[in-house]
């Protein structure tokens, strides 16, 4: 009897999708290898949550329980006027993740992600750090890989892009001319702060005009997790030239920029902005979408935020990498010898719900970020409105109608995959 060869799978990326698409590809039969470009793990980032059908998807991980005890238990948002007035509040959603609320039960940091993610793929996954992909030559049955830092040129069945959003294997691989990034006109700032006494354990979040927000989150390591965001009209506004210009830059210059930018903001604007001078984990975003035609090329496959990023007003850009990390998997499990058409189907099987996912309501983000005050009252109504109805029956009956609405887009049932339960058989036995 001629025994296969495990399929050899390069992931590309050591956040979330990577790790996660490598856990699922163990068990559907792959020998995986991970390339990072840190040094180390990255350990920094702000809260994310995990929503819709990604919860099922980390349940089957068996790290649900683990992300709910590192959870920040954020107790729910509120939203602050320009007189530092609470005037809406809104609770944490139920514990299907599927109500669209303001704070899910699951809010992690990044960090607790990506090394749940490590320890629980550790055993069974080879990582290369500080190192990246530097070319691919693709031939009919494998793509050979060079590497950027030293590790040895090396051949293999499938080579995954999980980088993120500015992803250079998609760009090798589809040409950066064939990679339509939308972008929304934002542009976001990400960093810590120390907590103070008067810190609840609510998020807060407050709207100024000249379309900017400044919000913050408690976590579950004693800091305030701040986020300053700059959302313009359109194109012709002046800042994004400049926030684009620093956005090439450095740190200093990104913080300088923003300083600027904020200062007569209001609200908790100097302590806010006192703090992020004083950080050492600031991230910078340009907030966009990724909206490829086709995620893959060949042997070269996209997952996650590289693949279709949805931007944070979506809100599912982690559970997105969950999902589509498990399907992309589970495809390959069922065609081990057909990569080709295991792609495919990844694709048929995840892009309506996708699609439905990146369709953002009209006017949006810019309706939500103001550039007026006459638009920041009209969104006030609007918010004190939701809030008085998230405590009524009225909300349950509405989340319940909306999932029927095309315009909600379709929701998602996870697939099921032999491969993956023959897997979980064999180790039970083995134990």
């Amino acid at each position: 009897m001629v025994v296969m060869a495990a399929k050899h799978v390069l992931v590309s990326g050591a956040s979330v999708a990577g790790p996660a698409l490598a856990y699922w590809l163990v068990r559907a039969g792959c020998k995986v290898t991970v390339v990072e470009r840190a040094p180390s793990l990255r350990v920094t980032g702000q809260g994310l949550d995990i929503r819709d059908a990604a919860r099922d998807v980390v349940k089957r991980m068996g790290i649900f329980e683990q992300m709910l005890e590192k959870s920040s238990h954020e107790e729910g948002m509120e939203f602050i006027d320009n007189k530092k007035r609470c005037y809406a509040r809104f609770g944490v959603e139920d514990e299907s993740g599927r109500g669209g609320g303001m704070t899910c039960d699951i809010e992690i940091l990044r960090g607790e992600i990506a090394k749940l993610l490590f320890d629980l793929t550790k055993e069974d996954v080879s990582y290369i750090f500080n190192d990246m992909v530097e070319s691919l030559e693709e031939t009919k049955e494998q793509v050979k890989v060079n590497f950027a830092n030293g590790t040895p040129t090396t051949a293999f069945d499938l080579v995954v892009a999980a980088d993120g959003i500015g992803s250079k294997i998609r760009s090798l691989a589809f040409g950066n001319g064939s990679t339509p990034i939308k972008s929304l006109h934002s542009y976001c700032s990400y960093f810590s702060i120390p907590r103070i006494e008067t810190d609840t354990m609510l998020a807060q979040v407050h709207h100024t005009k000249n379309g900017r927000v400044l919000a913050t989150r408690p976590d579950n390591v004693g800091l305030t997790r701040a986020c300053l965001i700059l959302t313009a009209y359109d194109e012709s506004d002046k800042r994004l030239v400049r926030l684009e210009k620093a956005s090439k830059e450095g740190v200093s210059e990104q913080k300088a920029l923003i300083q600027e930018l904020f200062q007569d903001a209001g609200w908790e604007s100097s302590r806010i902005l006192k703090g992020m001078h004083e950080s050492d984990d600031f991230y910078f975003q340009n907030v966009a979408q990724v909206r490829l035609d086709r995620w893959s090329s060949g042997r070269v496959a996209v997952v996650g935020d590289a693949a279709y990023a949805c931007s944070p007003f979506a809100g599912m850009g982690t559970s997105m990498s969950f999902i589509g990390a498990y399907v992309l998997a589970g495809e390959i499990s069922r065609q081990l010898n057909n990569i080709q058409s295991a792609l495919e189907n990844y694709d048929r099987v995840l892009r309506r719900y996708v699609e439905g996912i990146q369709k953002l309501p009209p006017g949006v983000p810019w309706i939500v970020f103001p550039q007026s005050m006459l638009g920041i009252k009209i969104l006030q109504a609007f918010i004190r409105t939701a809030a008085i109805l998230s405590r009524s029956r009225l909300a349950t009956v509405f989340y319940t109608l909306s999932e029927y609405l095309p315009s909600f887009g379709p929701s998602f049932e996870l697939p099921e995959y032999d491969a993956f339960k023959q897997y979980e058989s064999a180790q039970k036995k083995i134990s």
